[in-house]
């Protein structure tokens, strides 16, 4: 499997305090995947090393297999979209493109208008840039990283400030780049809930290390249920769970409420056990978990 992007021991301190701690990671062709964290874990500083804004404290960055003098041809494989470009105002879509493409030495008479018409404004691409709306800007942006016809996508909240149509119409089109066109797409977004539809892939991110990475499969299994019960004791009913389930997860919620993850075929047994030892079970129901609450149970703190 073909290698995008990978890291070796990659670092970056910013005035002795370390934002990225020794980061491993491998990102291979074909994949969508979410980097997930709070605000302040280091997704952006990770993002603005890979694309050079960013020099690393210590480690190394290989794209597409290249290193050091060599990542400069290697990043025109890739587009970014890491801040919002810096567009003019008075120029329409078309305009500033073009400007981009000389600055660029993008040459294909072609590409602009197959860009416009990728990201839906084909129709759009004669109104002036300060009249777009937010999400016409965020579409701009993305024809801007694909001028260059990269293999990678990174993208840096690209859904930000978007309403529920724009949000759609941007995972579509991600969706559809990465199916028809093979393109590897890297991203980050608060949106848990769209990155659960579009990534196939989610390393989550925490003070600036990886405390998880798992596909989408694994994680539909290990987020797939969990039972959720409330007792009158749950001291009581959590020492009972670790007296006769050695390797249980669980944790305990306000109002006496039990989550324990896994463990539905065991629900009867469970019950029966509660009961048996005088704990009273008020509720007792199997439920899945979303993304969202998959990662407060592994970072802790407020949603993102």
């Amino acid at each position: 499997m073909e290698t995008v992007i990978r890291t070796a021991q990659l670092t970056k301190s910013f005035k002795g305090t370390n934002v990225i701690k020794p980061l491993d990671f491998t990102l291979y062709k074909g994949e969508i995947c979410a980097l997930i964290g709070q605000n302040g874990a280091g997704k952006s500083t990770i993002f603005k090393m890979l694309s050079g804004q960013l020099i690393p404290t210590s480690g190394e960055i290989r794209l597409f297999g290249k290193i050091g003098q060599d990542m400069a041809d290697a990043r025109q494989r890739m587009g970014f979209l890491i801040e919002t470009p810096a567009f003019f105002a008075d120029f329409t879509a078309e305009q500033n493109l073009k400007y981009y493409a000389l600055q660029r030495g993008i040459v294909e008479k072609n590409r602009i208008a197959e860009v416009l018409a990728i990201v839906g404004l084909a129709n759009e691409k004669r109104k002036r840039f300060k009249e777009y709306s937010m999400g016409m800007k965020q579409r701009l942006g993305l024809a801007l990283c694909l001028l260059s016809s990269p293999d990678c996508l990174v993208l840096d909240e690209p859904i930000n400030g978007l309403d529920a149509e724009g949000i759609r119409e941007i995972r579509n089109l991600l969706i559809r780049l990465n199916e028809e066109k093979q393109i590897t797409i890297f991203i980050s977004s608060h949106i848990l809930t769209e990155l659960h539809l579009l990534a196939t892939r989610f390393v989550f991110l925490k003070d600036g290390a990886v405390v998880e990475d798992i596909t989408k499969e694994a994680l539909q299994e290990k987020s797939r249920k969990q039972l959720i019960v409330t007792v009158d004791d749950a001291a009581k009913a959590v020492r009972l769970l670790e007296q006769n389930y050695s390797a249980i997860s669980y944790k305990v919620m306000p109002n006496q409420v039990i989550a324990i993850h896994g463990h539905i075929e065991n629900s009867g047994e469970i019950n029966r056990l509660f009961t048996m030892n005088g704990v009273t079970v008020m509720e007792f129901r199997a439920e899945a978990r979303n993304l969202e609450e998959y990662f407060l149970e592994l970072v802790g703190g407020a949603a993102i």
